[in-house]
């Protein structure tokens, strides 16, 4: 088995035996401090130059993802959790899903120039997108569209490029 689908299914662990459940539950604070979990939690087909134990994906996998909807239900999970980091909530909504953002988010830790968070969006948004959670990549992109708008000094135009290119399926971020 795939070590992201042993991982995603409750059956493996990551690199450091951590376990899905454990790094959801992690606080905000070993979120922010730890950099070897997000490639985890969101593979892409690309090695991580800042993670070189995690392993890529491949079609094996995409096809687990897109069959199964107790994976797309954990990476659901995943992608609330890592939101909830970033103080921004998602919604479901008729019309699928919507992105809540609080009116104090320019006072996050990581609505600053370049922040390291701005590239584990990059790849959440990717992954999301590979994995087939399409409606949950639209969301978050409408969502993140609006902040840049709202915050230009914290979210440069460079970000917003990237981060439309992985929502679009046509970048694969660190």
């Amino acid at each position: 088995m795939h070590p992201i689908i042993a991982f995603y299914s409750g059956q493996g662990t990551d690199h450091r035996g951590r376990t899905l459940s454990g790094i959801l539950a992690f606080s905000n604070n070993e979120l922010e401090s730890c950099h070897d979990y997000i490639q985890w939690l969101f593979p892409l087909r690309d090695p991580s130059p800042y993670n070189p134990e995690a392993p890529v994906i491949n079609a094996e996998v995409i096809d687990a993802f897109h069959s199964s909807h107790e994976l797309q239900s954990r990476l659901h999970q995943s992608l609330l959790r890592m939101l909830q980091f970033y103080g921004i909530v998602m919604r479901e909504t008729p019309q699928g899903f919507e992105l809540l953002i609080p009116a104090d988010v320019d006072n996050y830790h990581w609505m600053t120039p370049d922040n390291h968070n701005h590239r584990r969006i990059s790849r959440m948004l990717a992954s999301l997108k590979i994995l087939g959670l399409d409606a949950h990549v639209t969301a978050f992109w409408q969502g993140l569209q609006k902040l840049a708008v709202a915050h230009p000094a914290a979210i440069s135009s460079a970000t917003v490029t990237h981060w439309r290119l992985a929502a679009m399926g046509l970048d694969s971020p660190l």
